[in-house]
């Protein structure tokens, strides 16, 4: 069982940071910022409630090339362009598969998934939905008190923590990823 905790920033000038998230009206955001510029994009990704991720080489960089470039000095959610639901898709599936962006201090992400309701513990990561009106989404557990799971939304980090009995998730496949 491997842990990862939140990424530090690298010292690589070419490394670039990613903040992506979905507005109140549910449209897809997602920028690049150069590493100079990290720190004003991890706050104006905590303002906004977005992700942030760092991306420093490997198949996510082809990825990274295809987001518009952040605007710093913009206002608002201007700050993080709006893209296309399809590539926003690949962003969250390429750069955050497990929900590592996002991650508040102290908080880790379990590589493994849980083969059953039992073995469920903070880091991993589950189906869940908090009505069946609004379908099931990836969520990261956050903590597990008995048969009780706090969680977060995976790809909406302004999303409120939720609680839901652990037999109301759904796991993943273990052996299918």
């Amino acid at each position: 069982m491997t842990q990862k905790s939140v990424a530090t920033p690298s010292s690589d000038p070419s490394a670039k940071v990613v903040v992506f998230g979905l507005d109140d009206n549910f449209q897809p955001h997602a920028a690049w910022f150069p590493q100079a510029q990290a720190d004003q994009a991890r706050a104006a990704a905590k303002q906004l409630s977005f992700n942030v991720i760092a991306v420093t080489n490997g198949t996510a960089a082809d990825l990274v090339a295809k987001l518009p470039v952040g605007r710093i000095h913009a206002a608002g959610p201007g700050v993080v362009p709006t893209i296309r639901e399809a590539l926003y898709a690949k962003v969250v599936a390429n750069l955050n598969p497990r929900g590592e962006a996002g991650l508040e201090p102290g908080e880790t992400i379990v590589t493994d998934l849980p083969a059953s309701w039992d073995a469920i513990k903070p880091g991993h990561l589950v189906l869940a939905t908090e009505s069946l009106a609004y379908g099931w989404y990836e969520a990261i557990v956050v903590d597990r008190a008995g048969d009780k799971l706090i969680l977060r939304m995976r790809d909406d980090p302004g999303y409120p923590k939720f609680t839901v009995p652990v037999t109301a998730v759904a796991l993943l496949n273990p052996t299918a990823c």
